[in-house]
């Protein structure tokens, strides 16, 4: 049995939640106090996911550099491999929020785009 402490993200209580499984599958969960944190804490247990924010260098921009991010969360273990395909793209003019550089990266289905931060 493979046991795992996650700290809810989810909401200010910052909850201390305690997962047993096989690595798979949960077998017993403690230490959440509502639906939410249960929710991600067996999420974060068979799947970790993050959603991944960073820079890419840009042609014809006012900055060497334009700010992006996933269009939603990636498998954690991806993204490592994902900065090294996102430290090859140049984002290049239209400049809109939203703007994929970098459509499915690495068949995740995950699209890397131009963000406003």
């Amino acid at each position: 049995m493979i046991e795992k402490e996650v700290i809810c993200v989810i909401c200010p209580s910052s909850c201390h939640v305690t997962v047993k499984g096989d690595g798979k599958t949960v077998s017993e969960i403690s230490g959440y106090t509502c639906k939410r944190g249960k929710d991600y804490a067996e999420a974060e247990y068979i799947s970790p996911m993050r959603t991944l924010a960073t820079t890419v260098k840009a042609e014809g921009y006012s900055c060497p550099i334009i700010a992006v991010r996933s269009n939603k969360p990636m498998p954690k273990e991806k993204i490592f491999d994902a900065m090294a395909e996102i430290q090859k793209a140049v984002a290049t003019p239209p400049f809109y929020v939203g703007k994929p550089v970098i459509e499915n990266i690495l068949d995740t289905g995950v699209d890397i785009v131009l963000s406003n931060q």
